[in-house]
């Protein structure tokens, strides 16, 4: 049995491969760009295994790390510099891609329905056995089962009865047919509390128009973030501890854009939703900076239905531009989580 998505797989690594070849047209790449290219192949690698891939988990798992450079990348095309004719067409690529891929890995990792017969011991139906129903406690135990009891008449007196027939006071009892109880449906085949409140914005195209232009254009009012609510009262002091192998990342959306990003922090002490919050994001090599921020989605620890960390997702509110240099800084070295703006 292969990855039930594999077909969408094939469709979104034929799409890269375009963009792919559009930025390699140039004989004379600018080094930057080349950086760009060499991670849409990485994902059209990832993609390839997720084609050929020979479960749904190790399907799923490479869709994941997809998804993740591909983030990375789109992020990192907000800062290109060089003019390049192919630099549009692997945003608007990218962006399309993602857009593809996201919904794939909320997709719940289900066994396959024969996996059911193959449940262990203690999970199968008692009735399934075939001594079901009431115990023919009677018959002795050399008895065969095949063997058809004898007539139900009395025996003639001073005659043995034969050793299959019952006593007349009991007739045979028909043994009624095992009832096999409801299936049950998984737990994880409910809604996740992962996915974000908002709906997916119905434009998926790139914020900045021209990538290399120096100017990016508006961005569309359906990739932007939801507006920060008011402070009620003090801020909550929180701190972010970012490093290369720690579940707590930056985040960043449709538009690409860190700014409308934020960090999402793994921890089982979440906040409620909204809450306003003055962070201090530390990261490898002593850097660290200051943001103000409220909590955007929250990742419920009791959900046992999630396959994701436990934690909070801080949304960005005016982010300086030395602060975003330093998360770009640490994004090209490590992929950014997406999320569904």
């Amino acid at each position: 049995m292969g990855y039930s998505s594999a077909e969408q797989a094939r469709q979104a690594r034929e799409s890269l491969g375009k963009a792919l070849e559009a930025l390699q047209q140039d004989a004379d790449i600018p080094k930057e760009v080349l950086g760009i290219a060499q991670n849409i192949a990485k994902s059209v690698g990832a993609l390839f295994e997720a084609e050929y891939a020979s479960t749904e988990v190790d399907g799923k798992t490479c869709i994941k790390n997809a998804l993740g450079t591909l983030s990375q990348t789109l992020a990192l095309l907000q800062d290109v510099k060089s003019e390049h004719p192919g630099i549009q067409g692997a945003t608007e690529s990218i962006a399309e891609v993602i857009s593809t891929l996201f919904p794939l890995t909320n997709k719940p990792s289900v066994r396959p329905e024969s996996s059911s017969s193959a449940a262990p011991p203690s999970m199968r139906p008692k009735s399934a056995a075939p001594k079901s129903g009431p115990a023919p406690s009677t018959a002795p135990p050399s008895q065969r089962p095949s063997a058809k009891p004898a007539s139900s008449a009395p025996p003639r007196s001073g005659s043995p009865a034969p050793r299959s027939a019952p006593p007349a006071s009991s007739p045979p009892r028909r043994v009624p047919p095992p009832i096999r109880p409801p299936s049950i449906r998984p737990a994880s085949s409910g809604p996740s509390s992962i996915r974000p409140a908002s709906s997916r914005p119905p434009s998926l195209r790139p914020a900045s128009a021209g990538p290399g232009s120096g100017v990016p254009a508006p961005i569309p009012t359906s990739l932007l973030p939801p507006p920060a609510p008011i402070p009620t009262g003090e801020r909550h002091r929180i701190e972010a501890n970012l490093g290369a192998t720690t579940q707590s990342n930056f985040y960043v959306g449709f538009s690409g854009e860190i700014a409308h990003g934020g960090v999402f922090l793994a921890t089982y002490e979440t906040l409620p939703k909204d809450t306003s919050v003055t962070m201090l994001v530390t990261l490898p090599g002593g850097f660290e900076f200051e943001c103000d921020g409220y909590v955007r989605f929250v990742r419920d620890p009791l959900d046992f239905a999630s396959e994701s960390e436990p934690g909070i997702g801080i949304q960005f509110e005016g982010l300086s531009q030395d602060a975003r240099n330093l998360v770009l800084r640490f994004i090209r070295q490590r992929p950014p989580i997406f999320y569904d703006v």
